[in-house]
């Protein structure tokens, strides 16, 4: 930075940039003073004439008054004085000394030399011109709203430095004389120029970012818009969906209710055909013969567990008698299970069970029928008395008692008898009714 300063008797005149320097247009930098006009007319003749400039009076060399206030001198003790020490102009571009007031050339010159406000003026509009070239690439629509506030605010401040940075460098052409531009080096003012160029540019970019930025604020409000509309929208798909929601709930409740209707309706009527059709298939005389219809099927279910037994329609010994059914296991049980038939007979609850004598020892024959009626496969047993399988039931019926080992299953497919035939098989049970009442 050193090497940019040049001494007093080094530095020459320029008169290019005298005329460029006459032929801009200024403002009188005294205080109240509205001139505006051409800086060569303000250097010869207005500073000459202008009443708010400040000059030494003649009761006090420390204080400087305006030619105005020279008239009245009886009021010269409340003037300020031209000692008065205030920040040097370049404050808000690094300088930090502290000058008497209106001295702030002179201080320039003698100490630091217009070369080094002018390379802090360049760093100040460097550093500006950074932030300019940040704010770029900022156009992704999502962000529209958002990057609209931060290069607005980006802007006041970056507008506010330019002001500053312009108004600094035309009080420095306001500050100097004709003769203090002699001092300026062909490096000073290239410098300057440099910044005038750079200001321009800076308005030309701010000028650009500023219609961005309005172009962002628009994008915006027309999404916002399209938002709001379409939030409106789907508020009201949501509310017609809850409603159309309840509606459906509703029905599927009525359904569901229906349905437990039906289903309770079934379950009544198929009760109701059992009934019927045990009362069709009952028998008083102490004899049933059970129908086993799809015998294939019921046999498969039984190998495989899907259902292990099957009962037959219940039979009674008499009106009033005994009520009874049977036990059919087509794959075996307990000691049978995978190679024999078992059958067993069960005593249930009669409506007459207290008339009747317990414990329950009447015979019991099982007869698998042969339907060529040639060997039928029987079996016989006379019930336990000490045994809880006939002793009076508590329950809907007993536990069954009878013949786990009642017929190979290597029979079922004898070809000499028709044990089973068209898949449908038969068997009858007798109670012996001797001595009953």
């Amino acid at each position: 930075m050193e090497s940019c300063l040049l001494s007093l008797n080094k530095v020459y005149s320029d008169k290019a940039i005298l005329r460029e320097l006459n032929e801009l247009s200024v403002q009188c930098p005294n205080d109240s003073c509205p001139w505006i006009g051409d800086y060569k007319q303000y250097d010869q003749a207005h500073f000459e004439t202008c009443s708010e400039y400040q000059q030494t009076g003649e009761f006090c060399e420390k204080n400087a008054r305006v030619r105005r206030k020279m008239k009245d001198q009886r009021n010269a003790e409340r003037d300020v004085c031209g000692k008065k020490v205030v920040a040097c102009k370049f404050k808000d571009v690094g300088c930090n000394v502290q000058v008497e007031q209106g001295h702030g050339s002179e201080y320039s010159r003698r100490f630091i030399g217009p070369g080094e406000h002018l390379f802090m003026l360049l760093q100040t509009v460097i550093r500006v011109s950074s932030i300019v070239q940040n704010m770029k690439g900022y156009d992704k629509l999502d962000e529209a709203k958002r990057q609209s506030e931060l290069q607005g605010k980006s802007l006041q401040s970056l507008t506010s430095e330019v002001r500053k940075i312009e108004t600094q460098l035309q009080q420095i052409i306001n500050d100097a004389s004709v003769s203090d531009k002699s001092h300026l080096s062909t490096t000073a003012a290239e410098r300057l120029d440099g910044l005038y160029s750079r200001t321009s540019d800076m308005r030309n970019r701010l000028t650009i970012m500023q219609t961005k930025v309005s172009t962002f604020e628009d994008i915006a409000a027309v999404i916002s818009n399209q938002i709001e509309g379409d939030t409106g929208k789907y508020e009201t798909l949501q509310r017609h969906r809850k409603v159309d929601r309840e509606i459906i709930e509703s029905l599927e409740r009525k359904v569901k209710a229906q349905d437990r209707i039906v289903a309770l309706k079934d379950v009544a009527l198929a009760e109701q055909d059992l009934r019927i059709q045990s009362l069709e298939m009952a028998s008083y005389n102490g004899e049933l013969i059970c129908k086993i219809s799809d015998f294939k099927r019921k046999r498969q279910d039984a190998i495989s567990g899907k259902n292990l037994s099957i009962y037959s329609p219940f039979f009674h010994t008499s009106r009033h008698g005994y009520k009874m059914c049977a036990r059919i296991y087509l794959n075996g049980d307990g000691m049978g299970k995978g190679n024999h038939v078992s059958v067993f007979f069960t005593i249930m609850k009669g409506a007459f069970d207290a008339l009747l004598q317990w414990p329950f020892r009447q015979k019991v024959t099982l007869m698998w029928i042969d339907q060529n009626d040639k060997e039928h496969v029987i079996d016989a047993f006379r019930p336990d008395p000490t045994s809880s399988s006939f002793r009076r039931p508590t329950q809907d019926m007993n536990i069954a008692s009878g013949c786990p080992l009642f017929m190979p299953l290597s029979q079922l497919g004898s070809l000499r008898n028709a044990y089973v035939k068209d898949d449908v098989a038969f068997l009858k049970v007798i109670v012996d009714k001797c001595d009953l009442i």
